[in-house]
């Protein structure tokens, strides 16, 4: 009896024990993972693109326009003409005999040509510049006996032809017109004073002109010389040992 109460216990297990081995058994399935390689990040879930967003179609800068660079720009007109009135010319603010007297001119003395002529108690005025400050009208005086004349190819006007100067070989005295003689490439500094650490207080290119107003002063082995004109008053050297800086004009 003992037996067989055994038995009756262990037959339920017998019947579930022949079950599963009919069907395979209990063996439960599982879904293997990947094995990643050393250093190989997840694959991520494939996603699907956002369509690319319309972009407006970039427009090329524009390039900027050059500017010109100016053509030569021509060479001022100079007229020029001199005193011959013996006594000296008296320079007036207006052209007329009796205008405000602003200065006067002494005998020989070369002046620059601004404006005229134009007609006043009988004479031909010239509005003239001495190039030491003094500017106003002259009167030409009579033909018989003028009191002004017109450098040699001079002409007046609006329509004036330019007139070369001519250089002067010879030593430079005060009230002098001089003329900057430096090599084209080169600007002649004017100085506030005689000598070369004196504060400079113009570069004046070639062909400019002034009027001696003082000197020669001997500073740092060069001659210098106080020049005067409408823009620019300081000092500048002669030259040096083999280049002429101011040559007079005539």
């Amino acid at each position: 009896m003992q037996h067989l109460r055994r038995w009756v216990l262990l037959l339920p297990f017998v019947i579930l024990l022949v079950t599963s081995l009919a069907c395979g058994g209990f063996q439960v399935r599982v879904t293997p993972t990947p094995t990643l390689a050393p250093g190989q990040a997840p694959t991520a879930e494939p996603t699907r693109a956002a369509p690319p967003t319309s972009q407006p179609t970039p427009v090329p800068a524009q390039p900027v326009e050059a500017t010109p660079t100016a053509g030569p720009t021509a060479a001022p007109v100079v007229r020029q003409a001199r005193v011959l009135a013996t006594g000296g010319l008296n320079v007036r603010e207006s052209a007329s005999s009796s205008a405000k007297q602003v200065g006067r001119l002494n005998n020989n003395a070369l002046v620059t040509i601004l404006e005229g002529p134009a007609q006043a108690n009988n004479y031909d005025w010239y509005r003239v510049d001495n190039g030491a400050g003094v500017v106003g009208w002259v009167a030409a005086g009579p033909q018989n006996d003028p009191w002004l004349r017109l450098e040699e190819g001079a002409a007046v006007g609006p329509t004036a032809t330019p007139v070369a100067l001519k250089l002067v070989d010879r030593a430079i005295q005060v009230g002098d017109r001089v003329q900057v003689t430096t090599d084209s490439s080169q600007v002649l500094t004017v100085r506030s004073d005689p000598g070369r650490g004196a504060n400079a207080v113009a570069k004046v290119p070639r062909g400019t002109l002034f009027t001696i107003k003082s000197g020669p002063v001997q500073q740092d082995d060069l001659t210098w010389w106080e020049l005067d004109s409408d823009t620019v008053d300081g000092w500048a050297a002669e030259g040096d040992a083999t280049n002429r800086w101011l040559t007079p004009v005539e």
